[in-house]
């Protein structure tokens, strides 16, 4: 980069991280690029399920600079998360570069050399937001090649309405996991059960109508109580003041 130059920053990915970062970038008068390998913004969100929402509340998931519509409800769905990352991308007039698959970043003098499929582009620096999600990891389970049942990897699931009156094991407790198999009962399935390696610490999602990740700020963050609970505050109110009309999903 030429003294006095603008630096030039190539953003790798148009999800959330990758959008959060141009608007920072923006705020801060750097000029970044964003560089997608799909056709639209968001789409981690639009491959997941149907009945997919955010398990963090909405006061706690705003991506700076634009907050989530309040019309979204407490717990926001997949459709809704897709609309406000489409939102926050106009927001901040971010246009990203759509088709262009980056198969090489390598370091250049003071800069970095991307080898993409549209050919090769220079950068003073690179952030990588594609996240960890893009490649399935199904393990390598003994006999699962014969195995002569219906399975699939949760990442290619949309909705548990074709197996209703079936009988279904669920590998995992983690949030897809518990949130596919709450879809597989709600859609009918004959008997659902959960395979799980560690037991898990359960908790409810609400104490008294707050959510347990707000509460959990307080045991998590180990700072002076009274900064702790100024921090806190606004959310805790804001949260509180939903209770009695926001149904969880």
């Amino acid at each position: 980069m030429r003294a006095g130059s603008q630096p030039r920053v190539l953003v790798v990915g148009a999800g959330p991280g990758g959008l959060a970062v141009d608007a920072c970038l923006q705020r801060r008068g750097i000029g970044g690029v964003v560089l997608e390998r799909r056709a639209s913004v968001g789409t981690s969100w639009r491959d997941r399920y149907d009945r997919l929402h955010l398990h963090t509340p909405r006061v706690q998931s705003h991506l700076p600079g634009y907050r989530i519509p309040r019309r979204y409800g407490r717990w926001v769905s997949r459709g809704d998360m897709v609309a406000y990352l489409e939102a926050y991308a106009r927001h901040h007039r971010i246009v990203p570069r759509f088709g262009i698959d980056v198969e090489r970043v390598d370091p250049a003098g003071p800069g970095w050399h991307l080898q993409t499929s549209e050919g090769r582009l220079e950068a003073d620096a690179v952030v990588l937001s594609t996240g960890c999600f893009a490649v399935p990891r199904v393990p390598d389970w003994p006999g699962l090649a014969g195995y002569g049942g219906h399975w699939l990897h949760a990442s290619t699931y949309r909705s548990g309405a074709d197996y209703a009156g079936r009988d279904v094991l669920v590998v995992g407790t983690g949030n897809t996991g518990a949130e596919i198999a709450v879809d597989f009962v709600e859609q009918g399935a004959r008997r659902v059960r959960l395979a799980v390696r560690t037991p898990p610490h359960v908790i409810p999602r609400t104490v008294v109508g707050i959510p347990t990740t707000l509460i959990g700020l307080l045991n998590s963050i180990r700072l002076d109580a009274q900064r702790v609970a100024r921090a806190v505050a606004a959310d805790l109110t804001a949260t509180a003041a939903e209770t009695s009309t926001t149904p969880s999903p």
